[in-house]
């Protein structure tokens, strides 16, 4: 009888033991075939990477381009033959996914083998959940207030071409230029965030935090979509998070092929290196002639720094005025003169044509486009920036030559923000997209950016940023402060004689009836706070004598 039993359990065995053979083979299938997508998946995404980066031909020498283009070639190929297969696999077939199933099992070790080749030729990728491309101002900051957030080590990295830190960049046209060696500004002493108060952030400080700072390193190459950057050394940088804070460029006489304006000692003044330069050739033209091409920011500071360094300085630009972007005439005026007063001659009206070099290739004059040439020793150039948006042109919206964003630095791409110069963003207080090329912008775009990205990790509420635009220089004794906005008429009060020991002047700005924006040269720090609090609260004038009469004593009232 029991080996009746066996006889028959035994039957039953063979016969279904190829059903049995051939369940396993449709699970084992299925599964496989999970692992296969996957597998494409990531092959895909190393595919296009490789193709990023092969498209830059940036490969340093590290990659084999013929050797990639076969790898491209193959990928191409097993994905053809992986879409017949999952052709076949839809038919559903029961014996089809038994016969495909050794195929499919071939296909998963082959592509292990290609996406491990693939790694290969890119080398490591360095992976980061927040990223800030560009080591200016603003991410000095933006990694400060991350780290006030909350921020765990090797979370962020800082990706700069410069080879230091961040730091104050205004130092460079004011301190860095001091001719007394024991006063003149050096690094550490100002690495951010010492120019709002705050401690210096020096190098160690972003190793103690665990954030990685990638010095020395241009990224060339950016796709958005793949969150990938690209270095010109060919290095691979992935995000979850990307801040731009690139900044601005200046804009350089070669760009407009202004003759000879390649020659030696044609400075422009932007970054440290640029700074550092420029000192050297101060000390070994000592006592010489410089000539200052422009009239704003950079041009006032540095003839400033340029006369106290006993040059012979003579500044040339355009426009009609000093500063004409925010001064009133009246405002110039009196700016002019005071530079006159000590001894820098004001040419106006007119543009730089052409330089003259010596044998050393050296710039030794300035052909003015009214005829004049002006000897020179040195000339410093500040005529303007731009912001640098290049890398990310079609791939974020763009407005008023920035990248636009909304009141929490957002861009057009989810997860990537922008901030400081390169950000065209709504000021709240106007109604209005603007882009503002400042310091004090920079620093508080930035720290505005991350609460932005923490606030969104953790469901919190965060209100938009609400900017009031500040503006302030420094040069000899003189100190000035602008808040607001510079339309409408404008009221000056107060004394602007260019030989008062102390001048203090200043000016409103009125529109429809309100006071929007509020000038002061000399003002205490609570005089300041004055004018900056009326130009916000934007407060109505009844009546435009009684605020001459009044000046600086009405902001004082709010």
């Amino acid at each position: 009888m029991a080996s009746s039993f066996n006889f028959v359990i035994g039957s039953v065995k063979f016969i279904f033991a190829p059903i049995e053979r051939c369940l396993n083979c449709k699970r084992n299938f299925d599964e496989n075939m999970k692992v296969l997508q996957k597998l494409l998946k990531e092959l895909n995404t190393v595919k296009e990477v490789i193709e990023l980066r092969l498209s830059a031909e940036i490969h340093g020498g590290t990659m084999q381009t013929e050797e990639v283009k076969n790898w491209l070639d193959d990928v191409q190929r097993i994905k053809t033959e992986i879409e017949i297969i999952e052709r076949m696999a839809k038919e559903k077939k029961f014996l089809s996914r038994v016969f495909l199933g050794k195929m499919v099992e071939e296909k998963v070790v082959e592509l292990k083998a290609f996406l491990r080749k693939g790694k290969a030729f890119l080398g490591m990728v360095k992976s980061f959940k927040y990223i800030i491309v560009g080591g200016g101002v603003a991410a000095g900051y933006a990694a400060r207030e991350f780290d006030r957030q909350g921020l765990k080590p090797g979370q962020l990295a800082i990706i700069s071409k410069e080879a230091v830190a961040p730091y104050e960049r205004p130092t460079l046209s004011k301190g860095y230029l001091n001719p007394n060696p024991k006063a003149a500004a050096r690094l550490p002493e100002f690495h951010v965030c010492v120019g709002s108060g705050g401690d210096r952030l020096l190098p160690d400080w972003y190793k103690e935090k665990g954030i990685q700072l990638i010095l020395g390193t241009e990224i060339v190459k950016v796709n958005l979509a793949l969150k990938t950057l690209v270095s010109a050394a060919g290095e691979i940088f992935k995000f979850q998070t990307l801040i731009i804070a690139t900044g601005s460029t200046v804009i350089r006489l070669t760009d407009f092929k202004v003759e000879g304006a390649d020659a030696k000692n044609i400075f422009y003044l932007r970054e440290l290196e640029d700074a550092d330069k420029l000192v050297e050739s101060i000390k070994m033209k000592k006592y010489g002639k410089a000539v200052i091409i422009g009239g704003g920011y950079i041009g006032l500071e540095v003839a400033a720094a340029m006369r106290i360094n006993d040059f012979d300085v003579t500044m040339v630009y355009p426009d009609p005025w000093c500063m004409p972007r925010l001064f009133t005439p009246t405002m110039a005026a009196f700016y002019e003169s005071y530079y006159e007063n000590k001894g820098i001659k004001i040419i106006k009206g007119t543009v730089s044509v052409c330089f003259n070099a010596n044998a050393n290739g050296e710039v030794k004059g300035v052909k003015l486009k009214d005829g004049r040439v002006l000897e020179a020793d040195i000339v410093v150039v500040g005529v303007g920036a731009r912001p640098l948006t290049a890398l990310f042109k079609g791939q974020l919206e763009e407005d008023k030559g920035g990248i636009k964003t909304d009141g929490f630095f957002k861009t057009s791409m989810p997860g990537v923000y922008a901030v400081g110069d390169v950000a065209t963003f709504p000021i709240k207080l106007y109604n209005e997209m603007r882009r503002v090329e400042h310091v004090d912008h920079a620093r508080k775009s930035a720290e505005h950016a991350v609460k932005a990205i923490k606030a969104n990790e953790t469901g919190k509420e965060l209100e938009e940023y609400d900017y009031l635009p500040y503006f302030y220089s420094r040069t000899f004794e003189l100190s000035w402060q602008f808040y607001g906005d510079n339309v409408g008429e404008t009221l000056f009060f107060r004394d602007n004689n260019p030989l008062s020991p102390k001048p203090k002047f200043g000016s409103y700005w009125i529109k429809d009836g309100k006071i929007v924006g509020a000038f002061l040269e000399g003002g205490t720090p609570e005089e300041n706070k004055a004018i900056a609090k009326v130009s916000r609260l934007n407060p109505p004038v009844e009546n435009l004598d009684q605020l001459k009469k009044e000046g600086l004593s009405f902001a004082s009232k709010f």
